[in-house]
């Protein structure tokens, strides 16, 4: 994989990209062409940061169940 599709796919790249998107719709000299563009561009960065959020919290959530049954198996053998 390239370099560039790398640093694409990282989450904060993501991010960054979107809040440049913004800026841009907020510029009101942007065409409508160009912001109906920007738009779907930014809905699609949107989903995908929304996604890989999902993914994280997810694993987190699976971390904390693994740790505290980690815990309450210590609790048990100690009894």
């Amino acid at each position: 994989m390239s370099d560039k599709k790398k640093k694409v796919d990282r989450f904060e790249d993501q991010l960054a990209q979107l809040e440049d998107i913004v800026d841009r719709l907020e510029d009101e000299s942007v065409g409508l062409e160009e912001a109906l563009g920007l738009f779907e561009s930014g809905m699609e960065l949107a989903r995908r940061c929304r996604a890989r959020l999902a993914e994280v919290e997810h694993r987190v959530t699976q971390l904390l169940e693994t740790e505290n049954e980690d815990d309450e198996a210590a609790d048990e053998d100690a009894e």
